[in-house]
């Protein structure tokens, strides 16, 4: 009895000793992970920080087309040596929208002066470079995502014959947040232009008028609304001469709760690639795009300039347009000593793809502007954003890393809320 009890003691006891055991093997384990955590959160943070309050090196790499790659260790002139996105002497969380552009990668048109996921783990310190600047070894992996806080999806519905072309008359919108969610009871104006412009055989083509119309519009539960502008066109239909083409563009002021964005949408028939760069002061088109010059009152007049100041306050719509020249590379050996500095700046796989174009006069604070250009033989108006959306990932898209931290920061650009998301992981760590 005494020797069954005695062996009954001993099980306990030895039970006893292995569940201590296990639980101080898991406690050091669970304090490492929390600590592990704690330290890419702080990596997280430092780079964002990083990304969004210095402006980086040189200051104006964003817009200054000369800088187009990264350093070699030691070297400096005019190479990208230190990244970051904030604009020259502005205020904290303000970005400068060339800088991001230089993010951008539009599906349709890839960026000329693109700065890859590779380059950005280098100038972050987030791994190991060689000497000539490549990538050897990365040490975390990344997500940068950056979107306007409020956007608008825009499909047109109707069109109408004008002259020798048509053009649309009738919108669907559905104001959208960062995320894609529709946004109920936005306040959507929306100011609709249509310029006529007549060929001519013996000198440059000419715009004979501009016509614009304004129409408003509240979204529904999903965010949807629609804007018919078909009325106010039958009241004053453009004019135009014979050939006659009408060219146009929408510019749509949405304000929710508070919150104000600027969304332009060029509605071009025939499956026209309606996308294009600014960068500094120089435009990027496809080149299916055809170069020409388009007068309007005697001057050379290639582009529409969308003053965001006048766009928010509603009586002045009249006002809302600039009209600038834009200087066109014609890859002839006349062309302007600038188009082959630029054109030689294009990242060598892609040099040939772009019609490039200097815009002579540029707001600063201007959100959209409006390029002209032949499209098959016809006039269109390709209306480019300076508030894009920006999508760059070392590391798949599709799946998050089981062990990664998230940081998101509401930054301004051109005065309207634009939203900075990093995700940060170890590379080593893996994925699900």
């Amino acid at each position: 009895m005494h020797a069954v009890l005695e062996y009954l003691a001993v099980g306990v006891l030895l039970i006893a000793v292995l569940l201590a055991a296990s639980r101080m093997i898991e406690a050091p384990s669970s304090t490492l992970e929390a600590v592990r955590g704690e330290q890419l959160l702080t990596v997280a943070e430092r780079v964002i920080d990083k990304i969004l309050l210095t402006a980086g090196y040189p200051p104006d790499w964003g817009s200054n087309v000369d800088v187009n790659r990264t350093c070699k260790p030691g070297e400096s002139g005019l190479c990208l040596s230190d990244f970051g996105l904030a604009m020259q002497g502005g205020a904290p969380y303000i970005v400068d929208p060339d800088k991001v552009m230089r993010l951008t990668n539009l599906s349709t048109l890839p960026n000329p002066l693109y700065l890859s996921a590779e380059n950005l783990t280098c100038l972050l310190g987030l791994g190991e470079c060689d000497a000539l600047g490549n990538l050897v070894r990365a040490d975390y992996g990344f997500r940068l995502v950056m979107k306007p806080m409020i956007t608008a999806r825009v499909e047109a519905l109707e069109w109408q014959s004008f002259g020798q072309g048509s053009a649309a008359t009738k919108f669907r919108v559905q104001v959208v947040n960062w995320l894609g969610e529709g946004l109920p009871n936005a306040n959507v104006t929306g100011v609709y232009m249509i310029a006529m412009v007549k060929g001519g055989a013996a000198q440059a083509d000419e715009i004979e008028g501009f016509y614009n119309y304004t129409g408003r519009c509240v979204t529904d539960a999903l965010g949807y609304c629609t804007l018919d502008f078909s009325s106010a066109i039958a009241a004053n239909p453009p004019q135009g001469g014979g050939g006659s083409t009408p060219a146009s563009f929408l510019v749509l002021h949405i304000s929710w709760e508070g919150f104000a964005s600027v969304v332009g949408y060029s509605p071009v028939p025939g499956g026209a690639p309606v996308t294009g760069y600014i960068i500094g002061n120089y435009v990027f088109l496809s080149k299916d795009y055809e170069a020409g010059e388009l007068q309007y009152q005697g001057k050379v007049s290639g582009a529409v300039i969308v003053k965001d100041e006048v766009v928010q306050v509603v009586p002045l719509y009249s006002t809302l347009l600039d009209l600038t020249e834009v200087e066109w590379c014609r890859n002839q050996p006349n062309d302007p000593a600038w188009c082959q500095r630029v054109a030689g700046n294009v990242l060598p796989s892609r040099r040939g793809a772009y019609l490039i174009g200097r815009i002579e006069y540029l707001e600063m604070l201007s959100s959209h502007v409006i390029v002209f250009a032949k499209w098959r033989g016809s006039w269109t108006a390709i209306a480019i954003s300076r508030i894009p959306e920006v999508d760059v990932s070392f590391g798949p898209r599709s799946a998050k890393p089981a062990n990664s931290v998230t940081v998101t920061r509401v930054t301004q650009i051109y005065n309207y809320p634009y939203v900075v998301q990093l995700t940060v992981w170890r590379w080593a760590e893996g994925w699900p």
